[in-house]
């Protein structure tokens, strides 16, 4: 079956999802795209919702695609859902993007549409027109170190990257580098002004 969802370019409701590049843009009114930090199990979360988008998707089947192999608390997919709800639901007027079905799973009832292949993702300004503007502010949250002895407290120094990242790629006009980019740094010899100047280019 052919879905609409799983081409690799879709647009939500004021968002491009790229699979190939595995991003989330936010477009604005003048077609603008601005890649939001989403970590990897939220996107693939909103991957295989979108995929199967108007149909129910049971708890079992988001548990095995996004956490393969791996037993894990029904906690862990409510905190992903719950981010994606928060980043999505932002702008619209009647409910949920995302629906819960009631002790089954949850369905994608959000417009998805492929992008006009000739109209682009919004209006580009031509060579004359062209303004100077000023550069958008980007940042990089580095990975926070485990200071204690206890190793296994790494997951709540990671938790903390993450939480930061996603908080900061709200802010309107700011470019955050992804968690997984970021990580990684984790370990690296290097001091934050030449990761600066690595990133710049």
């Amino acid at each position: 079956m052919d879905r609409l969802g799983s081409a690799d370019t879709v647009l939500l409701e004021g968002f491009r999802l790229d699979r190939r590049a595995g991003c989330l843009y936010r477009l604005d009114t003048g077609g603008v795209a601005t890649p939001i930090a989403l970590g990897s199990r939220a996107f693939n979360l909103l991957c295989l919702l979108v995929e199967h988008n108007g149909e129910l998707v049971s708890k079992d089947a988001i548990m095995n695609a996004v956490w393969p192999g791996r037993v894990v608390e029904e906690a862990n997919l409510n905190v992903q859902i719950s981010k994606l709800r928060q980043l999505l639901d932002q702008d619209r007027e009647h409910g949920s993007c995302i629906r819960t079905i009631s002790g089954c799973g949850y369905c994608f009832v959000g417009t998805v549409r492929r992008p006009d292949a000739d109209a682009g993702f919004g209006p580009r300004p031509s060579s004359q027109s062209r303004t100077w503007r000023r550069p958008r502010l980007s940042i990089v949250v580095l990975p926070f170190t485990n200071l204690s002895d206890n190793r296994e407290q790494q997951y709540f120094a990671d938790g903390i990257t993450e939480d930061v990242t996603t908080d900061l790629s709200r802010i309107p006009g700011m470019f955050v580098i992804s968690r997984n980019t970021a990580f990684t740094y984790r370990n690296t010899p290097i001091d934050a002004k030449q990761i600066g100047l690595s990133r710049s280019h």
